[in-house]
């Protein structure tokens, strides 16, 4: 090595002997020189590569086979293509240089005193090779994969000006002036503190030209974080991805041009970070035609089921999976699945079944192996880089008030991070310790720790044994209660509020008054993530009122299982689930009072917001204590109903299984009940139909006749959305009369209002009046938001009914606008869709046409695809009015199929009907006698609209055959029943009229397509 630094060039032996012995050794070492010069020729192929010449001797080579002074030439040339403006080429060649060094320099030449001024040489010449590397690249406009790559130089040379000042103008360029203005302090502090000096000249003006905004230094960016954010539940990221610009922006143009991505490798290398910022990359970036990013964490996944269940709770779609594959249908947006290792099958059964189902879709996965899925991509994550590793550990130490700045420091950073395998999680949680340990300290007790856990006889992978062992390290510093707090924060799922982390450590016995000094120190030692943009709620221990909190707490994945399994040895698993679910069966006592109460939107949101947390505590009452999980759907089953929560009516029937005859008959029933609410509002009409008639069951070994009027409404509700209104009327009024000998204004109000709705939809005026007065008299006695704007409905439908069109858009507007503000997502689209009806009865068939598509997407948007279908049968009946025929087939097809596969439902017969008129238009065979048979059924049912329709397109059929008088007897009849009352047609509505009558015979008196004018004595 001594003879390849000098490059071919000849070295005396008495310099040889000073360097390598010391220069008092003399001529002692001589014979050990001329043996070992023996033994380097023998060890070359060729011996005459070492040559001899007096007293001296050579290694026949040029300077470029030797990397050591190649580094030097191409550090020089490369300076040389920078100084000519050829930017590319020097970042080209000063990248190829620096790859010729590998770690530390010159590691087998020792410590002699020779080795210094070469090995100080040596890495001077890699500063330099870094700064015109950088230097090149920024020059090209190479700004934002750049940052990342400059914050880890300057932690590897912090006192080399030159490279603070790429990093500050870099960050300056890419928009960011106020982080380069706190680099800029940054640097100055590490200067005055390490040397003793103020930044150089250059670093100053550069401080005073960005305050200045000087255009000298380019123009900055705007703000990505101005763009308008897409739809979509990413979380705000707290911190920067460090080290993965590179592999960030592979990620993004692959999930930009591929439909299934997957980040794979081990346990702790930031898979869910670089996931989460290739999402907010596409959701913000203006040339991406990503609508929306959506984040399914799986990690409490155990079955195919529940990663379906989890992404519909991530994307807030009741309806179940066919709602949720015809919500993503025609989306151009991008689903993240992560954590599918545990749940491969399940994941990869989902992910093709998405992109098979939507066709602009892209889903991307994390997972430790590939789904194995045909045409998949899949990315292999590494640990960070060594340089990248620091930077992280120097960033997060930082944060801790100790900044590594010292050489020894900085040497002792990269031995931490080489000893952490450049994994993220192991590297955090180090860093995390440098509050209390300096780095000397904290290296060498983490290097004594990896010793003492090393287990070579085990069959985990490497990374995995590497991983545990820094949480277990980190584990074995905290005191008992700390410890027992990690148990506590393991026992929820998706996090938890303050007062539910301290219910469950007081069944841990850790005194509720220590709870906040527990949290405070896990989040000091990075061990739990404080989400502080959670607008959730939080309620008091036991299952008190209700208060709005920011904060909630929960631990990473891994130190969740580490804790979960240490809780599990000491034998505290059961006590702590245990009461976890007392805490929310608490929660669950209150709900549906709160939900029908002023503080409905604060009972809402816990429902919502602890979903995940409430399907885990029904999940362990289901097999550990039963009547508690039936306490638990029966409390919050009320909450699921105003969400419009599909998945609600399954948690029912679980639990109701699982509790069997061994739960009161009470109980049995209003879960019976619940459940049959829920399955009719997504258009199980006959499952509903079933639950609720097994509940009438029961209620007649209650003898409990609140229990039996709760039961007729309910059923009132169900067989209205089959339009059995005059059904409903008598079910209503039977609930009522009980009602009226007992104290249940909310239940009277509730009935009330079904019987209101069952009148004006059938169209008998006299009760559909008498049914709305109750119902303002009741729900003006209560303060459930929920009742209110379905007051404001019934007036509204009201005033459609009796003909006061414009009142009636005035109050359906007030009850969609403010369901849509109080978050109730399925009666803001039912009352969007009946102001979409109302406005084409007043005349407005451009805005009824806009509010109802906007009433279908919504209803499509929440999973509702049984009001998307009631809606469609409008939307196509205003499109036929308005002469837009074919879009308005393709519409009530697609409604008309959805009623044909699901048993039918509220306005079926008027879909089927309106494609029987198009069919009639068209002369299909067939066509009439499939009018007369939905006219002889509209008739039995008293369907006024069907009947007028049918009539009309008979007409036409007459006609068009040359019976020209059957064909106007039928018109007639159509007008008679058109004055009798009907519900949503106007006389736009009636083409086929108006076509009949235009080119029929004339008729003296009567205009073409008018309805003969009412005799004067007719009521």
């Amino acid at each position: 090595m001594r003879l390849a630094l000098e490059g071919g060039a000849y070295v005396s032996a008495g310099r040889l002997l000073d360097d390598l012995w010391g220069a008092d050794s003399g001529n002692t070492h001589l014979n050990t020189l001329q043996s070992k010069v023996t033994m380097l020729r023998r060890a070359f192929s060729d011996p005459t590569i070492v040559t001899s010449r007096g007293a001296g001797y050579a290694l026949a080579v040029t300077p470029a086979g030797v990397d050591a002074l190649a580094a030097s030439e191409g550090a020089a040339e490369a300076s040389r293509l920078s100084a000519r403006g050829d930017h590319q080429s020097a970042a080209d060649l000063s990248a190829a240089t620096l790859r010729l060094y590998r770690g530390e320099v010159l590691v087998a030449a020792g410590d002699g005193p020779w080795v210094g001024p070469h090995r100080a040489r040596l890495e001077e010449v890699r500063a330099e090779l870094v700064e015109l590397h950088l230097t090149s690249r920024l020059r090209q406009g190479d700004v934002d994969t750049l940052i990342g790559d400059l914050g880890a130089a300057v932690t590897t040379y912090p006192f080399r000006e030159a490279l603070w000042e790429l990093l500050i103008t870099a960050l300056y360029r890419a928009g960011r002036q106020a982080e380069a203005l706190a680099t800029y302090q940054r640097v100055r502090e590490v200067l005055a503190t390490e040397l003793g000096l103020d930044p150089g000249p250059r670093l100053q003006q550069l401080e005073r030209l960005i305050l200045e905004q000087d255009t000298s230094l380019g123009v900055p960016v705007g703000s990505v974080m101005g763009s308008d954010q897409r739809a979509g539940n990413l979380p705000s990221m707290t911190a920067d991805l460090i080290g993965r610009a590179a592999e960030l922006a592979t990620l993004t143009e692959l999930v930009f041009c591929e439909r299934l991505v997957e980040i794979v490798g081990p346990g702790g290398v930031g898979k869910t970070a670089t996931a989460i910022a290739v999402g907010r990359t596409l959701a913000l970036a203006d040339q991406s035609n990503i609508s929306g990013v959506w984040l399914a964490r799986l990690e409490n996944a155990t079955t195919a089921d529940d990663v379906v269940e989890v992404l519909i709770a991530a994307m807030n779609s009741p309806g179940g999976e066919s709602a949720l594959l015809e919500r993503l249908r025609s989306t151009a947006g991008l689903v993240i699945l992560d954590n599918c290792e545990h749940v491969l099958d399940g994941a990869a059964s989902l992910a093709v079944r998405l992109l098979d189902a939507a066709p602009a879709l892209r889903v991307l996965c994390t997972s430790q192996v590939p789904l194995g899925v045909e045409g998949e991509i899949v990315f292999e994550l590494s640990p960070l880089a060594l340089a990248d590793a620091a930077t992280l550990f120097t960033r997060r130490a930082t944060a801790q008030r100790r900044t590594p700045t010292s050489a020894t420091d900085v040497n002792g950073v990269l031995r931490i991070c080489r000893s952490l395998d450049g994994l993220p999680l192991a590297i955090e949680l180090a860093a995390a310790r440098t509050k209390t340990l300096s780095v000397e300290d904290l290296t060498r007790r983490l290097d004594d720790r990896f010793a003492v856990l090393s287990d070579p006889s085990s069959r985990r992978p490497e990374r995995r044994r590497s991983l545990r062992s820094t949480i277990s390290w980190s584990y074995d510093l905290l005191f008992p209660d700390d410890q027992r707090g990690l148990w506590a924060l393991a026992t929820f799922a998706g996090g938890a509020p303050l007062a539910a982390v301290e219910f469950v450590l007081e069944a841990l016995d850790v005194p509720a008054a220590s709870t906040i000094d527990v949290v405070s120190r896990l989040a000091n030692r990075s061990l739990l993530i404080v989400d502080e943009n959670s607008d959730g709620p939080e309620r008091a221990a036991g299952g008190g009122e209700l208060a709005r909190r920011a904060v909630r707490y929960r631990v990473l994945d891994s130190i969740r299982a580490f804790a979960i399994e240490a809780m599990t040895e000491a034998g505290m698993l059961e006590p702590a689930r245990a009461a976890h679910a007392g805490w929310f069966a608490a929660a669950a006592s209150t709900s549906t009072a709160g939900v029908r109460s002023a503080r409905q939107a604060q009972h809402l949101d816990f429902a919502r917001v602890e979903r995940a947390n409430i399907d885990a505590a029904l999940a362990w009452s289901l097999t550990s204590d039963p009547l508690l999980g039936l306490a638990i759907v029966n409390g919050f089953g009320w909450a699921w109903v105003v969400l419009g929560d599909s998945r609600g009516a399954s948690r029912i029937l679980a639990a109701l299984e699982a509790a069997g005859d061994t739960a009161e008959p009470r109980d049995r029933a209003s879960a019976l009940l619940l459940a049959g609410w829920i399955e009719a509002s997504t258009g199980s009409l006959e499952l509903a139909r079933s639950h609720i008639a097994a509940a009438a069951e029961l209620t007649e070994l209650t003898d409990d006749p609140e229990l039996q009027a709760r039961c007729s409404y309910y059923l009132a509700y169900v067989v209205s959305h089959s339009g059995e209104f005059r059904r409903a009327m008598e079910l209503t009024a039977h609930s009522s009369k009980i009602y009226d000998d007992l104290h249940r204004p909310w239940d009277q109000a509730a009935s009330w209002l079904f019987a209101a709705r069952a009148a004006i939809s059938a169209g008998d005026q006299q009760r559909s009046i008498e049914t709305t007065e109750e119902v303002q008299r009741w729900v003006g006695t209560l303060d459930d938001p929920w009742l209110h704007v379905r007051r404001d409905a019934i007036l509204g439908e009201l005033a459609r009914i009796q003909h006061r069109f414009d009142d009636a858009v005035l109050h359906l507007k007030r009850a969609a606008e403010r369901s849509r503000r109080l978050g109730f997502q399925q009666t803001a689209a039912y009352q969007m869709a009946s102001l979409g009806r109302a406005q084409c009865l007043a005349g407005s068939y451009d805005a009824g046409l806009a509010t109802l598509e906007l009433a279908v997407a919504h209803a499509e948007e929440i999973g509702d695809v049984r009001l998307a279908a009631l809606t469609r049968v409008h939307l196509g009946r205003a499109l036929r009015a308005v002469g837009q025929v074919a879009r308005a087939r393709a519409i009530l097809e697609i409604a008309s199929e959805w009623h044909r596969n699901f048993g039918g439902g509220e306005q079926a017969a008027l879909g089927e009907c309106l494609l029987a008129t198009l069919d009639a238009a068209e002369g299909l065979p067939g066509a009439a006698d499939h009018l007369a048979s939905l006219l002889d059924k509209a008739r039995t049912q008293g369907d006024s609209d069907v009947q007028v329709l049918a009539l009309d397109a008979l007409g036409r059929v007459a006609l068009s055959a040359g019976d020209h008088a059957t064909a106007l007897r039928l018109c007639d009849s159509a007008d008679e029943r058109m004055r009798a009352g009907t519900h949503f047609l106007t006389s736009l509505d009636r083409a086929d009229a108006r076509w009949v009558k235009a080119h029929g015979p004339a008729v003296p008196g009567r205009r073409a397509g008018s309805a003969p004018r009412r005799p004067a004595t007719q009521p």
